[in-house]
């Protein structure tokens, strides 16, 4: 037996707040994933972190069973600390291959529970673009057709600890909403799921995120950029990845001399690469 599943990260958010005492955010999954395989051939695991080990632990158990006797190997495209769902992806990935090797894969409410329970987590994993509690899991919003958005992403330096983050932040601002425009606009997105008023959005909650996680020059990147052709940006809100938004069917060439004119404007951004808004959710593979 060979069983590979797939889990994409993301480039941070589209946006992400509180509203009456429940935090949410909305997915921004692109095309890199993390990767867990199972195989018969061993009972090796390799490649598993802490958070991934508890992943497989608490999925064990769930599942009814004491051990898992095969082997699995977890590998990922996704860098830690910057935004970009890569704990989730492997966390999600390692439950799913677990569940799914064990018996059948899992409903997304039921990976949802699984992974929150380790960590705050995002909802690349649910289908389309969706918003969603990141501390409970749970599945507020869904939003589709997704427009294959282009977003030329870069690393602003640095790492963040998720846990660290939320931790403080739901301690101190907790019970606080997001700014009232901010919240009507991410309302909009369900009727409006266009890739203006998405940059729009991601725009705006990149701005009100300031106050959590800085991006230096934020202000003056977002008018470089649109005074080029973007649409607008969005951020990793407990990451340091910040994605330039171009609509669907840019040219790649232009996108590409807009990266490189920003990456020269602006010194303390390295350019990580360009990947397309795609639908969340995992890929199975069996054979």
């Amino acid at each position: 037996m060979l069983l590979e599943v797939l889990v994409p990260g993301s480039c941070g958010e589209i946006a992400q707040g509180w509203r009456d005492g429940q935090p949410f955010l909305v997915t921004c999954p692109i095309g890199l994933y993390s990767r867990a395989l199972v195989t018969e051939r061993t009972s090796a695991k390799t490649g598993l972190g802490k958070k991934a080990r508890a992943a497989l632990k608490n999925t064990v158990g769930y599942m009814g069973f004491t051990e898992f006797p095969l082997g699995l190997a977890l590998e990922s495209q996704l860098p830690t600390g910057k935004g970009m769902a890569a704990s989730t992806a492997d966390i999600v990935a390692v439950i799913q291959a677990v569940a799914t090797a064990i018996d059948d894969e899992l409903e997304p409410e039921e990976v949802a529970e699984l992974a929150a329970g380790i960590e705050p987590t995002d909802g690349v994993f649910y289908p389309g673009v969706v918003q969603m509690d990141y501390m409970t899991g749970k599945l507020i919003e869904s939003y589709k057709p997704v427009p294959k958005m282009i977003i030329a992403m870069f690393d602003t330096g640095g790492t963040v600890n998720t846990i660290e983050l939320h931790s403080d932040y739901s301690e101190n601002h907790g019970n606080e909403n997001s700014p009232a425009e901010l919240l009507e606009a991410v309302d909009s997105l369900k009727k409006d799921f266009s890739p203006e008023n998405i940059a729009r959005v991601a725009t705006m909650s990149a701005r009100a995120n300031q106050k959590v996680v800085e991006k230096p020059q934020l202000e003056e990147i977002i008018e470089f950029a649109q005074s080029q052709g973007a649409l607008g940006v969005n951020v990793a809100h407990s990451g340091t990845m910040l994605g330039i938004l171009f609509k669907p069917d840019e040219s790649m060439r232009k996108v590409l001399d807009i990266a490189k004119a920003v990456e020269a404007k602006f010194p303390h951004m390295e350019y990580f690469e360009t990947e397309r808004l795609i639908p969340g959710g995992w890929i199975i593979r069996q054979r």
